[in-house]
This record gives structure tokens, C-alpha cells and sequence, in this order.
């Protein structure tokens, strides 16, 4: 079969979806077009980069590397050589999207993929950021007039900042309706783009099921009661964002045709918030200086801190997302990473939102380094393992800690690796929002700032596993896809569109799975 006869190719992404929740909502018929995708085609698990970095996986998915070779774990990277995190940019992380090089042979339109830089000239057609939960640059498109189009045909931008506080019950319900009709808007701009350009490659997101995954997983993001009539409506929101995706990928799905290869797919999953990173700084120093207290440098309480604390958390959070993105940066890392004196600073919290990154002051490898590497570096990383492992819920005796990786061990090699963390802590399982205090034997107690609830907002956060679901012209039917990886996309693409892969990529083709 020469190029020009195999099948187009549609992705489409789920951002964050959570399988447990597909696979129940398809078999109680909520979810009707992705249950007759699942029964006329492939459905399973992938595992996913997210296991250990969760702001990696759509970075490793279109470059087909690991972390370790692009460098990308969250919005905000440590940079060693300036000894601060920075937004990443193509000037010294440059990262290439795989359908930016296919667009060379093949007709491609992008539409929203997370986390990629805003397009630049190339032969494809491409919208990015538009309604896209996590972006590194404002939107953008290529042709760059085609924004102009999308912005008078189907609005401006329709999501909103995310709020990473308590929201009432009356708010959360509105992010739902904002959800659901973001994804209607992608739905119908995606049809509008293929309905007007030929394709052999077509992707789109939907990034609703992130948003909403992270703030109506559950009534722990929520501040105050909520009505009988709330209630029933919280408890069904995030299914009705899962409709509204159904809903627009079966448009998709008809407007393609039947002579098409369709991959919906999610790169790691949601459940609920484990994170604990709000303590981590404070349980890191007290590990690094082995006292019982909170009277640490680290973490002694700064002037700033208490004024910020004057301003009400959401007009402080209202005042942020209307800076300009630079400065909404600067202020992000100055609350969270400041008043460190690198002369004495050991280890430190590096910037996370979900499991805990803890990052060593390595001389060589930091432009300020003071930790020796070899048995110094490696005594510091047992101490910081042994003592975080120490600290556990005051009222259950449950360890905080899962787990801990160390980069070294995770990825031997990769030419981004420094930009890494070298400790990566998996928190326990069970809601951080359930804590009082937790406490340490040998550290003493640090209490939960928000009993019952988490603080950041969100009820939801990332977990690890995500999923494929393909259907169509190269795949049989009644497969189930098992020991599949979020790195085995982009061969896959490739060896659909009769393409050879490029060099150097981690994961393999799941066609021979698909069509057997």
C-alpha cells in the first residue's frame, strides 16, 4: 500500500481523562460514541511518563522521548545555570512537534495540543492555545490569520484562568457550563476545519476533562454547603463534561468518514488529590537541619508572607490572572521558592503541583553549588529519602510517602536531564484533603492548612495511567490493548501515515497490535 492509499489518520485527545471513569460510563451508556468505538475496534491502558513527572506526558508524546531527553516537567523549569525556574522557550529547550515534521509530506491540521510552543512557519495548518487548559505561550496559529477567523466565527478564547482556591458551589457549577460549552466550540471548530481543508493527519484535544477533572472530582475543592439541587448537579458535572466530549467526537468521528484510522487517547489519567507539596518546603527543612520545629531558614515566616496573607486568596488570585504572563511568573516562584540563601542551601522544593520534586545544590552541575557530587550527594539524598518516609497522618498512622525515585536511577541518561529533579516523591494514595496534621517521630507535627479540603482548589489531580481507543479503517475489531505506552503514539502515527519513523525514539508502533 503506497502512501497515498492508506487511510487518514484522526487523533483525538482526551487531556487528563480519567479510564476508570470512561470505561464505566461507556458500559452504563452514558458515553455511546466511544462505546461503539470500543466495541467495533482497540480499547486499554497506557502507561504513561507521568508515573514520576506529571507535567511531562504531552511534551514525550510528541517528541517521542522521555523526560530526560526534552526536559519538560512542568510550565516552570529549574534552570542551574541562573539557580531560578523559568516558563521553558525554544531558545534553550527547543522542543519540535512531531506533526510540524510529518506536514513535509503529509497535509496536517492541529488543533490545541498542550504544551507546545505557539506554531512557526510550516506547511501544515495549526491553532494552538486557544481553549487549551495548559499553554506556554498566548494562542497562536499558522497560517497566523486563521486565528482572526477562529476568534470572529466561534468567539475569543472560552476558558477562563483556572481559580486555585475554594470555590462555592454556585462557581463550580459554572466551571461545569464553561466546560461543556468549550468543548461544543472545539467540537464545532474541528468539524468547521475539516469540512474546509483536506487532511491526512487531523489532531485535536479537548481539554474540558482536564479542567474539570481538577476542580469536580469531588466536594473537596468546594468552599461552604451546597443546596440539595447543587449537590445532585456537583455529582453528576464531571459526566456531564465527559458527555459533552462524547457528544463532539462523534461529530468528528461522522464528519471524517468511515475510511479513516481514529486514535482517541488520554496521556495519564485523574483521580483524587493526593498532593502534599503545600508541606513539602516545610518538611524538607526540617529534615535538612533535623529539628522538631518550623524555626528553620527555610522556613521561618517572611514579611512578604504575611502581607500577602492580608489580601483575601481570591483577590489575590483575581489581580494575578489579569498580569501579564511573565509577571504572573515572577510572582508564582517568588511566594513559592524565594529567600533562599544558596551559600547554606543544601536541597530545596523544587516547583510542583502534584508529587513532590526535591532538587540538590550540586556543585558542578549549579552555577551556585555547594553539595559535592559522589558520597556527599548520595548521604544528602538518603537523608532527605529516610526523613520524608518518616512523617505519616496524625490520626491514621498512614505514611505521607508512597514513594521516592531518584532521577539518576529513573533516567541514567538524557542530554536534558539537569534540568530534572533529582528526588521525586509519590505521595500516599488516600486524599491529602483527609489530614488534620501529619508528624514525624523525629521532626514533630505540621498541620494541614485546610482540614477537609485541599487548598489548592482542587479536589482532582493527575494520575498516572491513560488510554487508547482506536477504531477504523487499520484496526480489528475486539482488541484489547495491553502493555502500551504514551511514547508508542507517535511510531504509531507514523507507520499509519506510511511514514518512516524518526531516529532516537523510545517508544514502537502499536499497528501490529491493532491489525491482528
Amino acid at each position: 500500500m503506497n502512501h497515498r492509499e492508506r487511510p487518514p489518520v484522526l487523533m483525538i485527545g482526551m487531556d487528563a481523562a480519567e479510564i476508570s471513569l470512561i470505561r464505566r460510563w461507556m458500559d452504563e451508556g452514558a458515553l455511546p460514541n466511544l462505546r461503539s468505538m470500543r466495541d467495533r475496534g482497540a480499547f486499554g491502558p497506557m502507561a504513561s511518563t507521568a508515573q514520576w513527572l506529571v507535567g511531562s506526558p504531552w511534551p514525550s508524546f510528541y517528541t517521542g522521548t522521555p523526560p530526560s531527553e526534552h526536559g519538560m516537567y512542568h510550565y516552570l523549569i529549574w534552570r542551574p545555570d541562573r539557580m531560578h525556574h523559568e516558563r521553558p522557550s525554544q531558545r534553550w529547550m527547543p522542543l519540535q512537534p512531531f506533526w510540524r515534521t510529518i506536514a513535509a509530506s503529509r497535509r496536517v491540521v492541529a488543533v490545541d495540543i498542550p504544551l507546545a510552543y505557539a506554531p512557526e512557519a510550516f506547511p501544515g495548518t495549526e491553532i494552538s492555545g486557544w481553549a487549551t487548559h495548559e499553554t506556554l505561550e498566548p494562542p497562536a496559529s499558522h497560517p497566523p490569520e486563521l486565528m482572526h477567523w477562529v476568534h470572529k466565527t466561534f468567539g475569543r478564547p472560552p476558558f477562563d484562568s483556572e481559580e486555585a482556591y475554594l470555590l462555592s458551589a454556585t462557581k463550580l457549577l459554572e466551571v461545569r457550563d464553561q466546560c461543556v460549552r468549550t468543548t461544543e466550540r472545539v467540537g464545532d471548530l474541528g468539524v468547521a476545519l475539516m469540512q474546509q481543508q483536506p487532511w491526512d493527519l487531523f489532531m485535536i484535544c479537548f481539554s474540558a476533562t482536564h479542567r474539570g477533572g481538577h476542580q469536580l472530582w469531588d466536594k473537596t475543592s468546594m468552599a461552604g454547603e451546597a443546596s440539595t439541587a447543587q449537590a445532585k448537579a456537583l455529582g453528576e458535572a464531571l459526566k456531564d463534561i465527559y458527555v459533552a466530549c462524547d457528544t463532539a467526537i462523534g461529530r468528528l468521528v461522522g464528519q471524517a468518514g468511515s475510511d479513516v484510522t481514529t486514535l482517541v487517547f488520554s496521556l495519564h489519567g485523574m483521580g483524587a488529590n493526593v498532593s502534599r507539596s503545600e508541606l513539602l518546603r516545610e518538611m524538607l527543612a526540617r529534615v535538612l537541619s533535623d529539628q522538631r520545629t518550623a524555626d528553620t531558614p527555610a522556613s521561618r515566616p517572611r514579611l512578604a508572607a504575611h502581607l500577602r496573607a492580608l489580601l483575601p486568596i481570591q483577590l489575590r488570585s483575581w489581580i494575578k490572572n489579569r498580569l501579564p504572563i511573565p509577571i504572573q511568573d515572577w510572582l508564582t516562584l517568588f511566594w513559592r521558592t524565594s529567600g533562599l540563601d544558596w551559600k547554606s542551601t543544601r536541597a530545596f522544593a523544587a516547583f510542583c503541583d502534584l508529587d513532590g520534586y526535591v532538587r540538590v545544590n550540586l556543585r558542578g552541575r549549579e552555577a551556585a553549588g555547594i553539595v559535592e557530587p559522589g558520597t556527599e550527594y548520595e548521604a544528602l539524598c538518603a537523608q532527605i529519602a529516610e526523613g520524608l518516609r518518616s512523617f505519616v497522618d496524625a490520626d491514621t498512622g498512614v505514611p505521607v510517602v508512597d514513594g521516592i525515585a531518584r532521577i539518576d536511577e529513573l533516567y541514567p541518561g538524557g542530554r536534558m536531564r539537569d534540568h530534572l529533579p533529582d528526588l521525586m516523591i509519590r505521595w500516599c494514595p488516600q486524599p491529602a484533603a483527609l489530614h488534620r496534621h501529619i508528624i514525624s517521630p523525629r521532626y514533630g507535627a505540621i498541620p494541614w492548612p485546610t482540614p477537609g479540603r485541599h487548598p489548592q482548589g482542587r479536589s482532582g489531580n493527575h494520575w498516572p495511567d491513560g488510554f487508547l481507543l482506536a477504531s477504523g479503517a487499520r484496526v480489528s475489531q475486539g482488541i484489547p490493548i495491553q502493555q502500551a505506552h504514551i511514547l508508542d503514539l507517535m511510531p504509531t502515527a507514523y507507520e499509519l501515515l506510511g511514514l518512516p519513523p524518526p531516529a532516537g525514539l523510545a517508544g514502537h508502533s502499536l499497528v501490529p497490535t491493532l491489525e491482528r
